[in-house]
């Protein structure tokens, strides 16, 4: 028997923000397969979209503030430029060149957790580029692969939009702190599906394995670990933009 157990994460010590954030990737990554898992695990993932589903109108509720309309500008430029950088190594993952191409592949191993950051709330999406751009800075393998590929410019272009977007997140947190944080209620059922979401998928991918299921635990374990790299938050501060 395979032995499949996904990464360790305290989903009851998360953000409102960040655990609707979670949910809805796993959930979006399943629906394209639900009919592949088997019954359990689709009937959990019904239950569990509906929760998440839910915990996100509430959250809403406190984004009618000027906020958006000063960030999602910079958000945008944001999204641009890490699109940027997700094309250029797609590119030269398929160049002729080995060095080009090996540098890709470095970039894209390295990137795979982050890929698609550009859909989580905003200030989750502030956090994850940070952490990623730190390693990316700390390792000179990665800043020389982006070099060989004509994209260490963007990187750097990447995190100076980042560290502007924060600044003016934050010059307009005032706005919205004094607005009591939505969600709080309904908090606990999405943590429960999400939970015997993942229960289901481990029992599915030791017990019942195909492709399908495979792909999809990999890609909730790797939700998971980066997830994990936010722990330790604690409360709910503010209220985040949902994209």
């Amino acid at each position: 028997m395979s032995n499949y157990s996904l990464s360790a994460l305290n989903v009851n010590n998360m953000t409102i923000n960040n655990l609707f954030a979670l949910c809805k990737s796993s959930y979006d990554a399943a629906i394209p397969v639900r009919l592949e898992i088997g019954g359990i695990p689709n009937s959990i993932l019904t239950q569990g979209i509906i929760d998440n589903n839910n915990l996100g109108q509430q959250i809403n509720k406190n984004q009618k503030s000027g906020l958006t309309v000063v960030v999602i500008p910079l958000d945008k430029d944001r999204d641009n430029i890490q699109g940027e950088i997700n094309r250029g190594v797609t590119f030269h993952g398929k160049s002729s060149n080995p060095a080009k191409k090996a540098a890709a592949e470095t970039l894209k191993l390295f990137l795979t957790p982050y890929w698609d950051a550009a859909t989580l709330p905003l200030n989750t999406q502030t956090e994850v580029i940070t952490k990623m751009l730190v390693k990316y800075n700390a390792n000179p393998a990665l800043v020389a692969a982006a070099v060989t590929i004509g994209l260490d410019e963007t990187f750097t272009a990447l995190g100076a939009k980042n560290t502007e977007f924060e600044s003016v997140y934050l010059e307009r947190h005032d706005e919205v702190s004094a607005h009591e944080v939505s969600g709080s209620s309904l908090k606990p059922a999405d943590i429960a599906s999400y939970m015997q979401f993942c229960t289901a998928m481990e029992q599915a991918a030791n017990f019942t394995p195909n492709d399908a299921i495979i792909t999809l635990f990999n890609k909730l374990d790797t939700y998971r670990k980066t997830y994990h790299a936010l722990e330790g938050g604690g409360k709910d501060a503010g209220v985040e933009g949902t994209k």
